[in-house]
């Protein structure tokens, strides 16, 4: 009779325990941003007072904002050559349609800090017209399924998919004035990766995001063109 209390006792806690525990949509959106938030009315009325300011054929400037994520889960995960790739078609496609003359890649080394301000001198010394910032955020929610139950029995951890893996990834875009920090578009993405697994193996958290954000660019990067050439 103890021994079926404690098996009980077992899969209660394993389904407690482990159960999914979702994603924080809106704080994961707070990590993103560059600018600074409006906080009077003197700073919205500085805000309408810019204007448009880009040339017909301008030279763009591209910077991917580094991961700051703390979260040992959310911060294994970097901008690799692959993802700039995908931007690189839509940069391509820009300069056939005449929108842009250049594109300007900005490595992380000459920014002096992560805030807007820093990145628009970085563009500025590179002669760029208007800048676009990329910025992501990633998490990663495991827990069990229908199957993992079965784990109580330790065998079937080795063969039986009972665990489940959602990865999550968010990319925003915003094209902004180099001179004057005019806003002329931006862009939101997202991308969800699912695997169901067996406990023993299943891919490492990195490998989860990496899937997730190729998802989210490509979404980004079409979404993205449409805005900028509709300009």
């Amino acid at each position: 009779m103890k021994r079926s209390y404690f098996v009980v006792s077992c899969i209660f806690l394993l389904c407690v325990g482990c159960s999914s525990r979702g994603f924080d949509r809106g704080d994961l959106r707070k990590q993103i941003g560059v600018a600074e938030p409006v906080v009077d009315e003197e700073a919205i009325a500085e805000a309408l007072s810019k204007k448009p300011n880009l040339p017909k054929s301008f030279r763009l400037a591209v910077y991917y904002k580094e991961n700051t994520q703390t979260h040992w889960r959310a911060s294994r995960w970097r901008w690799q050559e692959q993802d700039k790739k995908i931007f690189d078609k839509v940069a391509k496609k820009l300069k056939s349609e005449g929108v842009v003359s250049q594109v300007i890649p900005i490595v992380s080394s000459v920014v002096q800090g992560d805030d807007l301000k820093s990145i628009r001198l970085a563009a500025a010394r590179h002669g760029a017209d208007a800048v676009l910032v990329i910025g992501g955020v990633a998490d990663v929610d495991r827990y069990i399924n229908d199957l993992g139950w079965t784990y109580t029995l330790i065998l079937p951890t080795l063969f039986m998919p009972g665990s489940q893996a959602d990865s999550l990834f968010i990319v925003n875009a915003t094209l902004w004035d180099v001179r004057n920090e005019y806003l002329y578009a931006t862009a939101e993405a997202e991308g969800l990766h699912e695997q169901t697994y067996v406990a023993a193996f299943g891919d490492e958290d990195k490998e989860l995001i990496a899937k997730a954000k190729t998802s989210a660019l490509e979404s980004l990067s079409k979404e993205f063109e449409k805005m900028v050439i509709t300009q």
